[in-house]
């Protein structure tokens, strides 16, 4: 980060002629996951329709969800079903924000509704975000811990009442039962509700973690003389220290025991809730009995799209919508990349096949699914629309296997997902947006055709039915692969530009005062100005004071590597890092903050319009054919593959000279190649051979002149 980044000019957004949107110039965005952090983007989005058109958009995650929702905008405005879509979105900030239901919370956290096995868990959950440190958090934790598995606290103060209760009666031998059993349960609840207030100030302990404790302690065995004293007339004597040091230890182990019990219990029941719900405590489904209460995300996501686009309910909002295909009123008809009228692409994770996949599906594996499975976790608009289009397409196929899966010796008959062009949007967006352990992962099944039972036998007829045999794979959060695809849309050189947002943590040189705008401070928001900004890179320093922060943080560090590692070798790139605007998050804005105040939300939702108007400044001709920034990154962009086509014409030019690979050619004529393919491809080496001799005897190098660091070309599959 530069200190000679200033400030761009705002750009004022202002309704847009009727034939606006078709003469405005072009641009893509890619938007990066996390969570509650996607209320950067409303505005952000808003902001550069207001002089762009959107042409691909992509995301992760949250990501995901901001990028359908401007592909649906995009759509309503192109249709004139909803020319307002822009500013509608840009409300959604505020209305994140907005207190809704029993009890009165956050539109944002009614967004996140647990299953009912785990809704003990996910009030534990609740009750540590927002902390100020993390044994704050841990000490709430084990609060609600016990609060919610109060049968476990129920037991411990028996234990507790079976042995303390003799040991006040010895100190009070003329005290009746009664007398000792009240006093003693007395004792108990004070010890309980002392314990109460040290874990509430746990975070105590990292300043002084021999003296916190030994005080609290102290503090407890003069509560208990004092109670002893007055409630049962004990004397001070003998007896009465031993009832005192007892009461001391006894309550202290059974406090201990109980929370272990309970923090035992926590787990078990989490782990069995989350098996049973996808292994995730939210389905996104509706959870709310009471009619009329706030949606679900899943069901909110839906209705939310349709709106934006214009639609109706009656059916999902489908990437054919987006695309402009054509629709008989039962399914879309594919069409051809090139004539799709708004392109969107979200990323998932296939967990069980350890594979990462765009969305739409680009590959050739078929996936299915079953469909009591997705009624759980989807609106029955969507699966309705699913499985409708799914036995459409099913009829008219010529395809005679039956797909089934079995488990436990059950078997079921699997069908198939709708092609690309009748995938709901708001399928793709869930199937990417499915945060481990807060979402419930999503179940799909693909043929393994590496098992023997899959491979149909030789001496079968073709046209005679065969079953296949589906093995399930669980798709989870895209950000588990790639949180920030810059991949997507990338072009060698491009026609128009493809803008990213990254969201990263508060750079220490650079902190963040929440009372000032984004646009009064350089912390918040960043793009490089220059061709030399952007290239450094923060990381934090490992917090290794402590044996168990640094293990923990190690751990944390070896994750968010496997993640963000591709993206991290990206962000510095030419062509790449001035395009991509930094938006930087307090510990307590975005991420897991569930419940994260309206005046957070505020904050990073304006923090994301000053975003796009650093980029629309920077990149957008407001008098000029073609602005300062666009025609920087053309150059740099020129300057990158002119570079690594010399590398490759000069690495290439001596092994193809010889002849040999002409050989070659010559070989893949007899079964792949026709004879006029086969001279096409022995040409094209002929040009390769010539330009790397006309680069070899050239005094300049345009390898030297390339920006840096240098790019290499590598062939690479497709996601």
């Amino acid at each position: 980060m530069t200190t000679t980044d200033s400030a761009a000019p705002s750009a004022q957004r202002g309704p847009a002629p009727a034939d606006m949107p078709q003469d405005m110039p072009q641009c893509d965005l890619v938007m990066k996951g996390g969570i509650t952090s996607g209320v950067v983007y409303p505005k952000l989005i808003a902001e550069l329709a207001a002089r762009y058109r959107f042409k691909n958009i992509g995301g992760t995650s949250a990501g995901a969800i901001a990028a359908a929702g401007c592909a649906a905008a995009q759509l309503g405005r192109l249709s004139l079903k909803n020319p307002g879509g822009f500013d509608e979105l840009s409300r959604l900030p505020t209305q994140l924000g907005e207190q809704a239901g029993e009890p009165a919370q956050s539109m944002l956290s009614h967004l996140f509704q647990p299953a009912e096995a785990v809704a003990p868990h996910f009030a534990v959950l609740l009750s540590t975000l927002n902390a100020p440190h993390p044994l704050t958090a841990i000490g709430r934790a084990l609060l609600a811990i016990v609060r919610q598995f109060w049968g476990m606290a129920l037991l411990g103060v028996v234990l507790a009442l079976l042995l303390f209760a003799p040991v006040v009666a010895l100190a009070s031998p003329t005290a009746g039962a009664a007398s000792v059993i009240g006093t003693a349960l007395g004792v108990l609840v004070l010890w309980w509700l002392w314990a109460a207030f040290g874990l509430s100030r746990l975070a105590r302990l990292k300043s002084s973690p021999v003296l916190a404790p030994a005080a609290w302690w102290a503090i407890g065995l003069a509560f208990t003389a004092v109670g002893l004293c007055f409630a049962v007339h004990a004397h001070v004597s003998g007896h009465l220290w031993v009832a005192t040091l007892a009461g001391g230890i006894a309550a202290p182990l059974t406090i201990g025991l109980v929370v272990a019990l309970s923090g035992f219990r926590f787990v078990v029941t989490l782990v069995q809730g989350m098996h049973g719900n996808g292994y995730g405590i939210c389905s996104g489904l509706t959870m709310h009995k009471n009619e009329g209460g706030p949606e679900g995300l899943t069901d909110w996501l839906s209705h939310y799209f349709n709106g934006l686009a214009g639609l109706g309910l009656e059916r999902p909002l489908t990437f054919g919508d987006l695309w402009g295909a054509p629709f008989d009123g039962t399914r879309f008809t594919d069409i051809p990349a090139a004539d799709r009228q708004i392109n969107l692409e979200v990323m998932t994770t296939a967990v069980s096949q350890q594979l990462c996949f765009a969305i739409p599906f680009r590959g050739d594996q078929a996936l299915y699914y079953e469909p009591a499975e997705l009624r759980k976790l989807f609106p029955t608009s969507v699966t309705k629309w699913i499985e409708a289009v799914s036995a459409a397409e099913a009829a008219a196929g010529t395809r005679a296997e039956q797909v089934v899966h079995e488990e436990g010796g059950v078997r079921r008959v699997l069908s198939r997902l709708p092609g690309n062009v009748n995938l709901p949007v708001v399928m793709a967006v869930r199937l990417s947006l499915s945060f481990p352990a807060l979402l419930s992962a999503i179940p799909l099944y693909a043929v393994d055709f590496s098992l023997k039972r899959n491979q149909r036998p030789t001496d079968a007829a073709v046209s005679a039915p065969f079953t296949l045999h589906a093995t399930r794979s669980w798709f989870s959060d895209g950000g588990i692969a790639s949180n920030m695809p810059l991949h997507f849309f990338d072009a060698v050189l491009p026609k128009h530009p493809t803008f990213a947002v990254n969201l990263k943590t508060e750079h220490p040189d650079f902190k963040i005062d929440p009372t000032r705008k984004a646009a009064e401070q350089q912390g918040r928001v960043y793009l490089p100005d220059s061709n030399v900004g952007g290239l450094l890179r923060y990381w934090r320093a490992p917090q290794d004071g402590s044996a168990v922060g640094g293990l923990v943080g190690f751990f944390g560090s070896i994750v968010n590597t496997m993640q963000n590692w591709r993206d991290e070798l990206q962000f510095p790139y030419p062509g790449y890092r001035d395009r991509i605007v930094q938006v930087s998050q307090l510990a307590d804005e975005g991420g897991l903050n569930l419940n994260m105040p309206t005046e957070n939300i505020e904050r990073l939702s304006d923090a994301g319009e000053y975003a796009a108007q650093r980029l629309i400044a920077r990149f957008y001709p407001p008098d000029a054919p073609v602005s300062k920034g666009w025609k920087n990154h053309q150059e740099v962009r020129l300057r990158t593959f002119l570079g690594v086509l010399e590398q490759m014409a000069l690495a290439l030019q001596p092994r193809l000279a010889d002849g040999t690979w002409n050989a070659v050619i010559d070989g893949i004529s007899h079964g792949t190649y026709s004879p006029r393919q086969a001279q096409l491809a022995k040409e094209c080496l002929e040009r390769v051979v010539e330009l790397g001799s006309l680069l070899k005897a050239s005094p300049g190098s345009l390898q030297d002149a390339a920006p840096k660091p240098r790019a290499t070309m590598r062939i690479a599959p497709r996601i």
